[in-house]
């Protein structure tokens, strides 16, 4: 067994009082927790982060660490909602219908090919829509999995 269980003793908690024994990780099973966490840490660090790049040069514009929904809609399809944008252009702000309302927002491109990615939220005018100021939407037909 993996665990090392304590004397019983009497203890008072919230819903009453009784007869409760601690129960602690043997040394053998703390051992091989720490191995496979070493382990894990490793395999980690190897792999790398997980990234999206321009479709077009391959340059590294976000992680996927960063999405925050794929449940967007861009001009081409859908679309990546990102909290954090890399090695990006932002273009002049400028109001736009878009379906959840007005927006301004300002077009991203990749920084290396000038390909045109989507867009950044500078302002949303309703409420329900503020969560969306100071991210960026990358078009999926526009970024790539790389490495991954």
């Amino acid at each position: 067994m993996n665990v090392v269980v304590g004397a019983k003793i009497g203890r008072k908690l919230i819903t009453g009082s009784y007869v409760v024994a601690d129960v602690m990780c043997s040394e053998d099973l703390v051992g091989a927790i720490d191995h496979a966490l070493k382990v894990f840490d490793k395999m980690a660090h190897s792999i790398g982060p997980r990234l999206y790049s321009c479709c077009n040069c391959r340059n590294h514009v976000g992680l996927h660490d960063d999405i925050i929904s794929k449940a967007f809609q861009g001009r081409t399809g859908r679309a990546f909602l990102f909290s954090h944008a890399m090695n990006i252009v932002v273009g002049p702000k400028e109001d736009r219908h878009l379906l959840t309302g007005l927006h301004t927002v300002a077009d991203i491109s990749c920084a290396d090919c000038n390909e045109p990615l989507g867009w950044k939220y500078e302002r949303a005018y309703e409420t329900s829509q503020k969560y969306k100021e100071g991210k960026f939407i990358f078009e999926k037909a526009k970024i790539v999995k790389e490495d991954w």
